[in-house]
């Protein structure tokens, strides 16, 4: 029979590479449903280390059986001898194996540490990658596309709404009867320069995410607070956005029309408002409508990071 030595054993976990750790139970709820447990130390097995420590002292559960003299106990040790585990009551373990219980061994809270900041590290960079991915979808999406062109289209069809429209945007809707778009044709709108903007610093962010993955999670909290920031401005692009849908709206349609008709040349132009269009007649001649299949980019990408970046805390 192998016969125990009274030293320290070899460091376990500290072998376990990074891919094989990230996803190990370490919590035992029941060590006597884990697979490949005896009730006796095996023969000419190699020298046991400790692979877990459980202490279920103050549940319900009957006591386990040490595999050293059959005592009962409630903590203890999972011992590994190849492919076979065994209990070892806490008594034993210290007296046998020279485990400190209350100590444990470093080498297992070692990790511990080093599987959390490992799970931290991947659902961070699985969130922003994601995030990368819609952002670069969004540089090439047809909402930027055609925001740009209506806003092309105002400024030199239809210039007094363009030089007008945020002006009436900041009215009180008390006053306009309709909530207005703000950003449409304001001057220091770009949304497409925003959009690659937040490219390049999402990939700034996504590379702080690479190397040593505890040295990674010791600074996650400020690779935290730096994707919320990207994720707003995300979510004020698409605020931005959401300004085409605003326009074609019937109520803002028909105030555009109601100020542009009346303080605009009424001898060169009218204006007049149809199912998700604007048309200007006149002299000069012009009209603007709503792509039939237009849609708004996703949200869900943006509400994803923010969830994983709860879960990173």
């Amino acid at each position: 029979m192998l016969k125990p030595k009274p030293a320290h054993p070899r460091r376990f976990w500290a072998d376990v590479s990074d891919d094989n750790l990230i996803d190990l139970d370490l919590e035992i709820d029941n060590p006597e449903r884990l697979e490949g447990l005896v009730t006796e130390i095996p023969i000419d097995g190699p020298e046991p280390y400790v692979e877990f420590k459980y202490d279920l002292r103050g549940t319900e559960i009957e006591e386990f059986t040490c595999v050293h003299g059959h005592h009962r106990h409630k903590a203890g040790f999972v011992m590994r001898s190849g492919d076979a585990r065994f209990m070892v009551g806490w008594i034993c373990g210290k007296t046998i194996y020279d485990e400190d219980f209350d100590q444990y061994t470093a080498d297992f809270e070692e990790a511990v540490i080093r599987q959390d900041a490992l799970r931290r590290v991947r659902d961070m960079s699985t969130a922003m990658k994601a995030f990368a991915a819609w952002v670069d979808d969004l540089s090439q999406s047809a909402a930027i596309k055609y925001f740009g062109k209506l806003r092309g289209t105002l400024n030199h069809q239809m210039p007094w709404i363009y030089d007008n429209l945020p002006a009436l945007a900041e009215m009180d809707e008390r006053v306009t009867k309709a909530r207005l778009p703000k950003y449409l044709c304001a001057q220091v709108t770009d949304v497409r320069d925003d959009c690659n903007k937040l490219m390049i610093e999402t990939s700034a962010a996504m590379s702080l995410l690479i190397g040593d993955a505890q040295k990674v999670a010791g600074v996650i909290g400020g690779i935290r607070a730096r994707a919320d920031g990207l994720a707003r401005r995300a979510d004020i692009i698409l605020q931005k956005l959401a300004d085409i849908e605003l326009f074609f709206q019937p109520a803002s349609l028909a105030t555009i029309c109601d100020h542009a008709n009346k303080y605009d040349n009424p001898k060169r132009r009218r204006y007049q408002a149809g199912l998700l269009s604007l048309a200007c007649r006149g002299i000069d001649k012009a009209s603007i409508e709503l792509p039939r299949d237009f849609t708004m980019p996703s949200r869900g990408p943006i509400e994803a990071l923010r969830l994983a970046l709860t879960k990173t805390i």
